[in-house]
C-alpha cells in the first residue's frame, strides 16, 4: 500500500470512529508496515521483536519456566523461548473471526498454576458470519498438560455473556492476586451505545468486572443489592486494555467513538461510573456533535479521564497500556499507551500535581497491543502481525 493510500484509510479511520470500538459499516485499513522512530529524549531503541505471523495482541511469562505464551486473535497460543515460536494450542476452530474485533481475546495464567496447571480464557464463539450476531463472548478454563501443551477438549465454559452485536467485545483477562480476576468487556457493540448498556450496571456490557476463580469454579466477589454483582466500574464503551498501577489504582484506556480517546484512573476496589454514553470524556455524547469538549462541566457522580486527545494527526483509537514499575528507567512511573491507527506512543506522569503526556515515538501505525518481554523488554504487537520491541 503507498503511503498515500495509507493517509487516507488513516483519515477515514479518524474521521469515522475510534478503531477497535468501530460502528457497524466501518471498514478497518489493511495492515501496512512502516518503520519505528523514537526521539532521542528516552534514550530507547525499537527493532523487530518477533517477525510478523496473523495478529498477536496480548503476551504473559509461564509461570513455570519464564517462555513468553503469546496469543494471537486467531485462536492460537504460542510460546517464545527467545529463539523459536511453538505452538500450544489451536483454539481456531472454537473462536468467530466474522468481524475484525472478534477473536481469542483474553488469557490469564490461575493463581495456583503450579498445582491447578489452569488457565482462563476468553474468546467470542464461533457462529454464523451472516445476519445478527449470534456469537458470544466465553469465559473459560482449559487445562495444560505434562508436556506443556494444552488439549483444547480440556475447555470449560464458566460463563457466556451475550454480545448483541459483533463489535465492542473488550475481552482482555488481569489476575489482580488472591486468586481474583478482572475482565473488560466494552457495550455489546454497534454504535452510540443503542441499547444504553452503558449507564446500566444492571448489566455487564460496558464494564470492569471482578470475580474470584478457585477450583475451576468462578464467583462475584463484590455483594451489592443494586447493581449485577460481577460490575466493578461501570459507564465504558470499549476498555480493550487496562492495567494496575501504583496504590491499587486502575488504568483503563477506553476507546471513543465520535471525538475523543480516554485515559482513565480509579481505585480498584471502589466502583465508579466512567461516563459512557452520557459522556464521551467531558463532552456530553451526541454522534451528530461536533468535537468541542467542555472541561469546566463536570457532573458529580460520574468520574472523568486524567487524560483524552481527539482523532487529528490520524489518530483514532487508544491502545493501552502498562502502568512503567518494571522496563526502561526512562519510562519509569508512568502509564505508557498508543494509538492503533497514527502509531503514536505517550507516556503519562504526573509533574506538579497533574498528569502531563510525554511524546515517545511512532511504531507507524498499527498497535493493537502492549506486553512485557522476557527481559522486561516492552513489546509493542502490530495489526501487521510483527511484534516490535522498546529497550
Amino acid at each position: 500500500m503507498s503511503k498515500s493510500a495509507l493517509v487516507s484509510v488513516l483519515l477515514l479511520c479518524s474521521g469515522l470512529t475510534g478503531c477497535l470500538g468501530s460502528d457497524n459499516g466501518f471498514e478497518w485499513p489493511s495492515p501496512t508496515e512502516q518503520d519505528c522512530t523514537l526521539i532521542e529524549d528516552f534514550n530507547l531503541e525499537c527493532e523487530i521483536y518477533i517477525p510478523g505471523r496473523e495478529t498477536p495482541h496480548y503476551s504473559l511469562s509461564n509461570p513455570e519456566n519464564g517462555d513468553l505464551w503469546i496469543i494471537y486473535l486467531s485462536g492460537f497460543i504460542r510460546s517464545w523461548d527467545g529463539t523459536s515460536l511453538s505452538e500450544v494450542v489451536d483454539l481456531s476452530s472454537l473462536v468467530s473471526r466474522c468481524h475484525m474485533e472478534q477473536g481469542l481475546l483474553g488469557f490469564a495464567f490461575d493463581d495456583e498454576f503450579t498445582n491447578s496447571n489452569l488457565i482462563l480464557i476468553s474468546y467470542i464463539e464461533n457462529g454464523p458470519c451472516e445476519g445478527d450476531n449470534q456469537s458470544d463472548l466465553i469465559l473459560a478454563s482449559l487445562q495444560v498438560g505434562d508436556d506443556g501443551l494444552i488439549d483444547k477438549s480440556t475447555i470449560t465454559t464458566l460463563r457466556i455473556i451475550d454480545q448483541p452485536y459483533r463489535n465492542h467485545n473488550g475481552g482482555q483477562l488481569l489476575s489482580i492476586g488472591n486468586n481474583q480476576y478482572l475482565l473488560g468487556l466494552g457495550d455489546g457493540g454497534s454504535g452510540s451505545d443503542p441499547d444504553g448498556h452503558g449507564q446500566n450496571k444492571n448489566n455487564s456490557l460496558g464494564t470492569i468486572n471482578l470475580f474470584s476463580f478457585l477450583d475451576n469454579e468462578i464467583k462475584p466477589v463484590l455483594e451489592s443489592s443494586d447493581q449485577d454483582s460481577y460490575v466493578l466500574h461501570y459507564g465504558l464503551r470499549n476498555p480493550w486494555r487496562f492495567s494496575l498501577g501504583a496504590d491499587n489504582m486502575l488504568w483503563i484506556s477506553d476507546v471513543g467513538q465520535n471525538c475523543w480517546e480516554e485515559v482513565n484512573l480509579v481505585p480498584l476496589n471502589e466502583t465508579k461510573n466512567l461516563g459512557w454514553s452520557s459522556k464521551e470524556a467531558f463532552q456530553n455524547f451526541d454522534k451528530n456533535s461536533d468535537c468541542e469538549s467542555d472541561e469546566n462541566y463536570q457532573d458529580d457522580n460520574l468520574t472523568y479521564p486524567v487524560k483524552y486527545y481527539g482523532h487529528q494527526g490520524g489518530n483514532c483509537s487508544i491502545t493501552g497500556g502498562y502502568w512503567m514499575d518494571w522496563g526502561p528507567e526512562s519510562l519509569r512511573d508512568g502509564y505508557l499507551y498508543g494509538d492503533f491507527c497514527s502509531g503514536m506512543i505517550w507516556l503519562l506522569k504526573e509533574e506538579n500535581g497533574n498528569w502531563e503526556e510525554n511524546y515517545i515515538g511512532s511504531t507507524g501505525g498499527m498497535i493493537v497491543g502492549f506486553g512485557k518481554g522476557i527481559t522486561e523488554e516492552i513489546l509493542i504487537f502490530l495489526w501487521t502481525g510483527d511484534i516490535l520491541t522498546i529497550h
